[in-house]
C-alpha cells in the first residue's frame, strides 16, 4: 500500500516548487548513515545520479501512538513498541523507464545482523527470525530512523542490493494520503469484511476513503485463504488503484489539488535525509517522468513453506540477481511472479529466466 505514496511523490514533485519553502519543512529526515556503519563507501555512492538504478525500501509501520492509534491498541496497551506492517522494495531502471515493487512477506525467516542503536550499542545477530522484528530490533528505543537502518541491513544481507533510501509510512499517514487524494475507485466481486481490521466493503465498484482503504489494506481474517501472502496481493492491487487514481486527476493542471496532496504526504512520513530533500526528489522524478502505470510491475517474493513461516525460494535467488543486473524482471517473472519458462536461445548459455551479466 505504502509504495503508491512513494510513486505519487516522484511523479509528481518536480511541480511544486511554488510550495517549495513548506512543503521541504513537513518532511521529516533521518539520517542513518551511522547506523549503517558504511564506512567511506557511503561517500562514493552518488544514489540519485542519473545512469544509476535505485532500491528504495518502503515501511508500513503499525506503531500505535497518536494520531496513528486508530483502533486504541495502543492506549489499550495491546500493541506497543515499533513494528513493521508492510515491507515493499522499489527497484527503479537505471534507464529509468520502469519501477519494479516487491513485497517481502514479514513471516518470512531471515538472518538479522546485528543493528546499532542510538546510544553507540549493538544487537545480537539473530538465525532464522522473522523479519518484520528486524524493524522493532532496531527500534527498540524510539528511534524510526534505528528502526528502517536495522530493516535495511537485514534486506542488503538478504538480497545482496544496495539500498539507497528508505520511506516510513504509518497507518494515520496512510489514510491522509487517501483522503487527500479524494479516495480511490475499486471494484470487489463479493463483500468483504473483518471485524479486526475494520473492514465492510459491499460488492460491486465504489470509492474508498482513508479509513476504508486502510481496512482493506490490512484484512487478512476472513477473507481469501486468511494468509499474510494473499493480503499482500490485496496491497499489491490498492497500490496500482491508487496510483491509476492519481495519474488519471490531471493534478499536474490542477495546482491547488495537487498542493493539497502533496502536502499531506509531505507531513507524514519519514524519510533519509537524500530521499526528504525536495531537490532531489524533483530531480528523480524529472528523471523518470515518461514512465506510466504501464511501466510498473509488481510481484511478491518467491517463497517456500515453513510451518506457520515462509522462507526465500530459490526463485528469490533469481529475482534479487536479476535486481543486481538491472535485468526486467517481466523478462524473467510471469504477472503472477511466477519464473517464466526456459527457453533455448542462439547463445545456449543464455536462456530466460536465467540472468546473466
Amino acid at each position: 500500500m505504502v509504495s503508491a505514496l512513494l510513486a505519487i511523490i516522484l511523479f509528481l514533485a518536480s511541480t511544486i516548487y511554488f510550495a517549495y519553502t513548506r512543503l521541504d519543512g513537513n518532511i521529516q529526515t533521518q539520517d542513518i548513515n551511522v547506523y549503517l556503519d558504511r564506512g567511506e563507501e557511503a561517500d562514493e555512492i552518488e544514489p540519485y545520479k542519473p545512469g544509476d538504478d535505485i532500491n528504495i525500501l518502503i515501511l508500513g509501520s503499525d506503531v500505535r501512538e497518536g494520531e496513528a492509534d486508530i483502533d486504541g491498541a495502543g492506549q489499550a496497551g495491546q500493541v506497543v513498541g515499533m513494528r513493521s506492517d508492510t515491507t515493499m522494495l522499489a527497484h527503479i531502471s537505471a534507464d529509468r523507464s520502469r519501477v519494479e515493487i516487491v513485497s517481502i512477506p514479514r513471516d518470512t525467516l531471515v538472518d538479522i545482523p546485528s543493528c546499532r542503536l542510538p546510544d553507540g550499542t549493538w544487537t545480537e545477530a539473530r538465525t532464522s527470525a522473522i523479519f518484520n522484528s528486524a524493524f522493532s530490533i532496531g527500534g527498540q528505543t524510539g528511534d524510526v530512523g534505528a528502526a528502517a537502518a536495522c530493516t535495511i541491513r537485514t534486506v542488503e544481507d538478504l538480497t545482496d542490493l544496495y539500498i539507497d533510501g528508505f520511506v516510513v509510512v504509518d497507518f494515520a499517514s496512510f489514510q491522509q494520503f487517501v483522503d487527500a487524494l479524494g479516495g480511490v475507485e475499486m471494484c470487489f466481486d463479493e463483500a468483504l469484511a473483518d471485524s479486526t481490521a475494520g473492514l465492510d466493503i459491499v460488492a460491486g465498484c465504489q470509492t474508498l476513503d482513508g479509513e476504508s482503504a486502510l481496512a482493506f489494506a490490512r484484512a487478512r481474517k476472513g477473507i481469501g485463504d486468511g494468509s499474510d501472502i494473499g493480503r499482500m496481493q490485496r496491497q499489491q492491487d490498492l497500490v496500482m488503484a491508487i496510483a491509476d487514481e492519481a495519474l488519471s486527476r490531471n493534478l499536474l493542471t490542477d495546482l491547488p489539488s495537487l498542493y493539497r496532496l502533496v502536502d499531506a504526504v509531505s507531513q507524514s512520513i519519514v524519510t533519509d535525509s537524500e530521499l526528504g530533500n525536495i531537490d532531489k526528489i524533483a530531480s528523480l522524478a524529472n528523471s523518470i517522468r515518461s514512465v506510466s502505470t504501464e511501466d510498473f510491475f509488481l510481484m511478491t517474493m518467491p517463497w517456500d513453506p515453513a510451518g506457520a513461516r515462509v522462507l526465500p525460494s530459490a526463485d528469490a535467488a533469481i529475482l534479487w540477481e536479476s535486481l543486481l543486473a538491472d535485468v526486467p524482471l517481466t523478462t524473467v517473472f510471469d504477472e503472477d511472479g511466477g519464473l517464466l519458462p526456459v527457453e533455448p536461445t542462439a547463445d545456449p548459455t543464455t536462456q530466460a529466466g536465467t540472468v546473466t551479466p
